[in-house]
């Protein structure tokens, strides 16, 4: 990359590691003491002693208030560097100091203290694999338009002014006076970084920069990068607020672009600046990759692409990295040229791209969640490819596994593993006498696990802002100035229902070879299934071979994924959260990492999966199992209607290297993508490899080094992936074949 050297690049990458230990991205932003002085502050030790120290002397004072003292401290006594070699400064944030020693203790206060029985259900359900569910504080988007448009100061003056608008409860004082106490500690906190900076040789444009962010808004495009990189930082690593989006970047940027470029600043200098600052998410290495978002439609409906996103794409694929990872929102207005440079860089191995469709999003959003066309269109985009309004928190680390109440149903209730009397009584194997009789037992069970997991979320969400108050966060927020609460207060919730394909391809094999075919008796087949299918390999071979496969364009299968799905979307859907919450639930079929963990504890299922292997994820076909193509995979996956509920519905597709490759090759990239979006598809990602490449990088893994691979919402190096998620994938390239 010629505009940024190789030294610099490198010191960049080592400023995050310590490089005389191995990575694990797993160990999420450790930072190094050894770049940082001693005379610019304390080390995390020594910082979280003194927090513990401070906050015992703050018993009886609110949460609120507590933690933006302890932020304060913080940020006065945290060590900070710069280097000439940067253009960002480097802040030692020691992994979350307030959430080890304050907001880990009021969590065990309100678990174990205020809402044990929610606890215990919680527990269970976590046990058993029928459902994960957490309290969500790592999904988060500030309204980037005001942080950008006002400063920290200005956030910080719309703060007290709506302040002296209110009559203020206690309650309200105390949640005013956090969000005080927090930005005065921001200004302060960047006036200690200007002046580092400007003792430190060769970082006087940084030092200047910082001076004016400190008390005004961003007039630059440098400066308007330095206030993101200095929100995501406070609020990820010190707030305890995990920033999953860096802003819809080509809009929130442009004007300083322009305004730069009107200025006499060159573009080259502009890709210089985005190019360190990408370099940063790169440095910091969070596994799950930090997203950011391009594209859109303004109100008069044309696209929001403009030269900023081409200038973008083109750094981020020079440069070589794959975090952060990039989200781009396709309309009816998105240039073809821009869609196709970008699914080109994809079939050149950069898979770290995916596609959400913005009609989709919209008709969603409007529908399900009382959005206006103008909320809609203004949607943000998160996390892997989740999307929500501006100005509202959305949480949902609340992941349910579709095959636990299969199991209860072959069970008569009971967990397929365990033994253990978990769901709703039902009759035994024996005396189903139609799969209509047990697919309305499994609809059922079904909806007890949603009912038991909702009810439990319930039971402790209207204490997230108890637990983990977010000052920072509420000043971007409109509606908590205007109200004097806590952003987490009126938030909503997300059910992630995972193993679609697994639930459609296992319910269709029962109904095929017990019901319909009558090769086997449901009491032979759960015998089958208890004995993870030792002495049936045969018979499981089959199941595994058989074509009525979710994912190939066949009725059995896609029709049975499309009525669970409604069946969730019913139930979820509009349900009131948290009474003080005062908002609603909904969902999507987004997996994370629950395709592993949940699949460890849910037992042999029908269509050949044998106990403790992986499950589907998202709403894309059982690993191994597309045998009929990318278009078969669109077909079945758009049968689905993404817009019955506010929530993500992502197809994960394979395309073999020959099938993608010259003009033609991309123009048929171009085709599957538009067809997703115009069938109402909603996130589509892709992955370009084939068995034999992928067996070699396995058995070599010296020659793949830089073989990237899009493991569900987010990307990873080959390499960084154990042996059997591998052996999955290679069996989905294997099917494209």
């Amino acid at each position: 990359m010629e505009y940024i050297k190789a030294a610099d690049y490198e010191y960049v990458i080592n400023k995050y590691h310590d490089t005389k230990k191995p990575f694990n991205s797993f160990f999420r932003f450790i930072r190094r003491d050894d770049i940082f002085s001693s005379e610019t502050g304390m080390d995390g030790d020594e910082i979280k002693a003194q927090l513990l120290r401070l906050d015992a002397e703050r018993e009886g004072v609110s949460h609120s208030v507590r933690k933006a003292m302890g932020f304060a401290f913080v940020l006065e006594n945290t060590r900070i560097s710069c280097d000439s070699r940067d253009r960002f400064p480097a802040i030692n944030a020691i992994d979350r100091p307030l959430e080890q020693v304050m907001i880990a203790r009021w969590r065990r206060e309100v678990f174990e203290e205020l809402v044990p029985d929610a606890e215990a259900k919680r527990k269970a359900l976590g046990s058993s694999g029928a459902a994960n569910i957490s309290p969500d504080f790592d999904h988060s988007v500030p309204v980037w338009d005001r942080i950008l448009s006002l400063g920290f100061a200005g956030l910080l003056r719309e703060s007290e002014e709506a302040r002296a608008r209110c009559e203020c409860t206690p309650e309200q004082e105390a949640f005013f006076d956090g969000v005080k106490i927090t930005y005065e500690a921001i200004v302060s906190f960047i006036g200690r970084l200007a002046a580092l900076a400007e003792a430190t040789e060769g970082s006087q444009r940084m030092a200047e920069a910082l001076k004016h962010i400190a008390y005004n808004a961003p007039s630059t495009f440098y400066e308007a990068l330095l206030v993101n990189y200095v929100y995501f930082m406070l609020s990820e690593h010190i707030e305890g607020l995990q920033v999953r989006s860096l802003s819809n970047f080509d809009r929130h940027f442009r004007h300083f672009y322009e305004r730069d470029i009107a200025n006499g600043i060159t573009e080259e200098e502009i890709r210089t600046d985005l190019a360190y600052f990408l370099l940063q998410f790169t440095a910091i290495g969070n596994y799950w990759n930090q997203p950011v978002y391009l594209g859109g439609e303004r109100a008069d409906g044309t696209t929001e692409i403009n030269p900023l996103s081409y200038i973008f794409l083109d750094v981020y694929d020079k440069m070589g990295i794959y975090n952060p990872k990039i989200q781009i929102k396709v309309a009816d207005s998105t240039p073809k040229s821009f869609l196709c440079r970008a699914l080109d860089m994809i079939r050149r191995g950069n898979s770290s791209i995916v596609f959400v469709s913005d009609a989709t999003i919209r008709k969603a959003l409007i529908k399900n969640a009382g959005a206006t066309e103008e909320e809609a269109r203004l949607c943000h985009v998160k996390g892997c490819y989740e999307y929500g309004i501006e100005g509202v928190y959305s949480g949902g680390m609340n992941y349910l596994n579709l095959l636990k109440p299969l199991e209860y149903v072959l069970h008569e209730g009971r967990d397929g593993i365990t033994g253990a009397f978990v769901g709703v009584k039902c009759p035994a194997a024996k005396d189903y006498d139609s799969f209509e009789q047990l697919y309305d037992e499994y609809k059922k069970q079904l909806l007890y696990v949603i009912d038991t997991t909702i009810e439990t979320v319930n039971g402790f969400e209207e204490y997230l802002s108890y637990i983990n108050p977010q000052s920072m966060l509420s000043a971007t927020y409109p509606d908590c100035l205007k109200n004097g609460r806590d952003a987490l207060v009126n938030g909503e919730s997300n059910l992630s229902v995972g193993f679609v394909a697994s639930l459609a391809d296992s319910l269709a094999m029962i109904k095929k070879y017990v019901f319909d075919l009558k090769l086997i008796s449901l009491p032979e087949l759960v015998r089958m299934l208890d004995a993870d299918f030792e002495g049936n390999d045969a018979f499981r071979r089959r199941l595994l071979a058989d074509r009525d496969k979710y994912g190939n364009n066949k009725p059995l299968p896609d029709g049975i994924a499309v009525d669970i799905v409604d069946f969730v979307a019913k139930h979820v859907t509009g349900r009131p959260n948290a009474s003080a919450r005062g908002r609603k639930w909904s969902c999507g079929f987004h997996v994370a990492r629950m395709s592993y963990s949940q699949g460890t504890k849910t037992a042999a299922t029908p269509d050949g999966r044998r106990f403790g292997e992986e499950l589907s994820k998202n709403c894309s076909a059982v690993m191994g199992q597309n045998r009929e193509g990318a278009t078969a995979a669109i077909l079945s996956a758009t049968r689905i209607d993404a817009s019955s509920f506010a929530g993500d519905a992502c197809l994960d597709i394979g395309l073999l290297p020959s099938t993608v490759s010259g003009e033609d090759g991309l123009q048929a990239m171009y085709g599957l993508l538009r067809t997703f979006c115009r069938r109402g598809g909603h996130a589509l990602q892709i992955n370009v490899f084939n068995s034999d490449m992928l067996r070699d990088a396995q058995a070599h893994p010296d020659k793949y080094r830089d073989l990237q691979i899009r493991v569900c919402g987010w990307n990873v190096l080959w390499n960084n992936i154990n042996k059997k998620e591998q052996d999955g994938f290679i069996r989905q390239a294997e099917a494209l074949a």
